[in-house]
């Protein structure tokens, strides 16, 4: 009987046992599709839900071991390529460190904002008509505010209740006349007049204010759209729409790990093609050079560099695209999240930016700028001044977490709003071509970007409805700052990674045939360049297929771009790309293990950005008795991350990272990336192609010296600042064996005149670096050393030559040994003069 009894007990925890696993997983799967439903009575945007979904969704996908870490991919059924260009693998534990900068915590809401809807449009039977409610704001009290087309400012206008702005919008609706399609409203309201819910949301949004505060009058705000009359086109058009979303500073691998739900809506899709192409290299890391190539098919004149803070050398010629499409009878918009009152954006990218207080000036040279363009319309770029300006920044780019209006994200509106728009366009044959510029991942953090994630999907639906709209969205590079890109090498591979998708609903497709069709969907796994989309942009613009342009014939480009199949051999040699850029194909370039013959490189990289330092400070500073203000000479705290490979002249092209400490903290790293030209033959100089500043760079805009480059400048942040006397006299140089070590290599310092004039020696087993320093601050010193070496390569022909002002430290020369014998020597002369200054 006992051991009956067990048997019968045994097989009864068994079945509960089993009856739980499978409740847990009924229950389990029911709380995922719950939490993946579009039921609008389910709070989607919910913080905490997007967290679990996006957990959810990783997982699903992970399918590699604790350290690997895949590139996250669209369409995992899609063969990965043998040949050709493949992605660079992930630095391990990269993922990790995503998850955790990343998604550590949800992302910000805008719940901290009252939410409210005075005015509302219904539409009933196609028209539409507005509705007002008398119940929010005090006395029904309102004011309206439009822009004003001559002036292009925010006007306000007060209407006595409610009801007086009602009857306005109805005939506004009713006048057919054309608007930029959104009012702002506004009204003063008491808590203690509007409903219970209203009244818990303004308290909610005050948490930390003392009561006696909360319950006073506040004032509601509110963003109305409504999209300008379009007149019915009798005429037929068998065009194909284009629609562009750019998206600022998201790579491919941060929009796919960011944005599951809208991933889930491209797969479930139906009729409408959607390819993502898996290898699309950015052009550089700055959107100004990305969105001159894509709409003008005009490359970055590296010759003429201009800085972050300063006007491009020319204008984005945004009319070699959109004055085709103008041409051809197509509505054009440009829409843009920045103010076109601040320096950034659209107005930059014109060469329309004109500070001042002449709003009306400015107005007219960047509405004559447009014109000429081939713009038509700006419509909700204008809406963001008075957004930006509610969140109490300029721009978008250094925060807030969360840029927010009503209790919306801006985003929100901009894509409701060209939903609209476009619905109205098809419903009236008017053809059209858009581009919008969303900046909302373009933070500090990376994180901003999960904002957009519902929006998008929610929009997405509707584009894919479009049964003649050809849809890209793209970005122009990944973030370009952040501790992601502090803390991983993958950032850096990331960053120039960008993310292209494309929506080919069945109007598209037949257009385009079957040809054409195939290589889109081939080339989602061929490396694919920014002049790809610009070429099969030209061909929809001017509807005929061109030539290339002259300057192009050099690159694997063909007439209609990603309309062509791709060759599977491409590689980055075969595309434009702007130095500081790291190519994505594996093999392109090869990683290299440090040794004493980089070391030299380094230095030489690390002298020569020195000396711009110096040349910079003293051009602006003619009477200064040192070398170097605020902005500190740069010692390298290490170097590291090096690539090399062979350039098309033969000679080897060097990548390294440079780690500059940070003057207020031990911790903290400022990295520049460089890129060198080392030549085979001795008769050539070495060369320092390029750098980029990786670490952010504005913050030292406080502290940085009058004309020196902010880009090059690391100052102190935490003292207090003050113009230096340009009389004082420089600290002496420390000499030996205090003098600081550079790359563990001792300095050997060697006096030539008067206590004034050194030389400095830094040698290794495989080179030596030669400096000049003027410790005296009442004479210039002209300085010449001839160079005689055995078996060694100099950076710069015998003699050197350099004038050394008051307090000047510079860097003359690296000499390495010419192969990898031993048998290497050095000796040089020294010939001086100086004057009193």
């Amino acid at each position: 009987m006992g051991k009956t009894t067990c048997r019968k007990f045994c097989r009864t925890r068994v079945f509960a046992v089993k009856l739980g696993i499978i409740s847990c997983f009924i229950y389990g799967t029911y709380f995922i599709l719950y939490l993946l439903s579009d039921d609008s009575n389910v709070e989607l945007k919910s913080p905490l839900k997007r967290l679990i979904i996006n957990s959810v969704l990783r997982k699903q996908t992970k399918t590699t071991g604790p350290e690997e870490c895949p590139v996250p991919r669209f369409n995992s059924s899609l063969p990965q390529p043998h040949d050709g260009c493949q992605r660079l693998t992930p630095v391990k534990r990269s993922c990790q460190l995503a998850n955790k900068l990343f998604f550590s915590s949800p992302p910000d809401t805008c719940q901290h904002q009252l939410k409210t809807e005075i005015c509302k449009i219904i539409e009933s039977d196609g028209k539409l008509n507005v509705d007002c409610s008398d119940r929010i704001c005090a006395e029904q009290k309102v004011s309206l505010g439009e822009i004003n087309r001559k002036s292009g400012e925010l006007e306000w206008q007060d209407f006595p209740s409610t009801k007086n702005l009602e009857t306005h919008l109805r005939k506004v609706l009713s006048s057919k006349t054309d608007n930029y399609g959104f009012y702002f409203i506004r009204c003063a309201i008491n808590v203690d007049e509007i409903k219970e819910e209203v009244a818990d949301e303004v308290i909610n949004s005050n948490i930390g204010m003392e009561d006696e505060y909360i319950m006073v009058d506040v004032v509601a705000q509110q963003l109305l759209l409504i999209p300008p009359f379009v007149k019915k086109t009798l005429k037929s058009h068998n065009h194909i729409n284009v629609n562009i979303l750019f998206i600022d500073s998201v790579s491919h691998s941060h929009f796919l790990r960011s944005l599951p739900k809208t991933l889930q809506t491209l797969r479930e899709l139906h009729g409408t093609s959607v390819f993502n192409y898996e290898l699309f290299q950015s052009l550089k890391g700055r959107t100004y050079e990305n969105l001159q190539a894509l709409f003008s098919g005009e490359l970055y004149d590296v010759e003429k560099p201009f800085g972050l803070q300063d006007m491009p050398p020319s204008p984005v010629h945004l009319g070699r695209l959109f004055a085709g499409f103008k041409t051809q009878g197509f509505e054009t918009m440009y829409t843009e999240d920045l103010c076109w009152q601040w320096e950034w954006g659209l107005v930059k990218n014109l060469l329309a930016y004109m500070p001042g207080d002449d709003v009306e000036k400015r107005w007219k040279i960047f509405t004559k700028s447009l014109k000429k363009a081939g713009i038509d319309r700006i419509d909700m770029t204008l809406a963001s001044c008075e957004i930006l300006t509610d969140n109490q920044h300029h721009d978008p780019f250094h925060g807030p977490a969360a840029i927010c209006y009503n209790g919306q994200y801006q985003h929100h509106y901009i894509l409701e709003y060209l939903g609209k728009r476009q619905e109205q366009l098809k419903k009236n044959n008017k053809p059209f071509f858009h581009n919008t510029l969303l900046n909302v991942g373009h933070d500090d953090y990376g994180r901003r970007i999960q904002t957009l994630d519902y929006d998008l999907a929610e929009y997405l639906k509707m584009a894919s409805k479009l049964r003649n709209t050809l849809t890209f969205i793209l970005s122009d590079h990944g973030n370009t700052y952040g501790e992601y890109i502090k803390q991983n090498e993958e950032a850096r591979v990331e960053m120039f990674h960008s993310v292209l998708f494309m929506l080919v609903p069945p109007g598209v497709a037949e257009t385009l045939g079957p040809t054409r069709l195939n290589s889109l969907r081939i080339n989602q796994q061929r490396l694919v360049s920014i002049l790809d989309l610009h070429y099969a942009l030209r061909f929809l613009s001017e509807t005929k297929l061109g030539n290339l342009d002259e300057k192009h014939k050099k690159y694997f480009i063909k007439p209609d771009g990603i309309f062509s199949e791709i060759p599977s051999n491409r590689s980055c040699s075969d595309i434009p790309r702007i130095e500081p850029n790291v190519c994505i194909c594996q093999d392109f370039e090869k990683v290299a293990s440090k040794d004493e013959r980089y070391t030299l490189l380094a230095e030489f990289a690390l002298g020569t950005i020195n000396n711009a330092i110096q040349e910079q400070y003293r051009k602006s500073n003619p009477d200064t008795k040192r070398g170097f203000g605020s902005c500190q000479r740069l010692v390298a705290h290490h170097f590291g991350n090096i690539k090399q490979r062979t350039n098309k002249n033969g000679d080897n092209e060097v990548k390294m990272d440079l780690y500059i400490p940070n003057p207020d903290t031990s911790t903290s790293m400022e990295i520049f990336m460089v890129i060198l030209i080392v030549p085979l033959k001795n008769n050539e100089d070495i060369k320092l192609v390029t750098y980029e500043r990786m670490t952010p760079y504005s913050p030292f805009e406080t502290c940085s010296d009058k004309g020196v480059t902010t880009k090059l400048c690391i100052c102190s942040l935490s003292k207090t600042q003050h113009q230096l006397n340009q009389n004082e006299i420089p600290p002496p140089v420390n000499l030996p064996p205090t003098y600081p070590a550079i790359f563990d290599t001792k300095t050997e310092i060697k006096p030539i005149h008067d206590k004034c004039l050194f030389i400095f020696t830094r040698r290794n087993k495989v080179g030596v670096v030669l400096e000049a320093s003027n410790q005296c601050t009442d004479r210039i010193y002209s300085l010449k050393l001839d160079i005689t070496t055995t078996n060694m390569i100099l950076s710069s022909g015998s003699p050197v030559k350099a004038d050394l002002w008051p307090g000047m430290m510079s860097f003359f020369v690296v000499m390495t040994q010419m192969d990898n014998s031993h048998n290497w020597d050095f000796n040089y002369t020294v010939d001086y003069n100086w004057k009193d200054v």
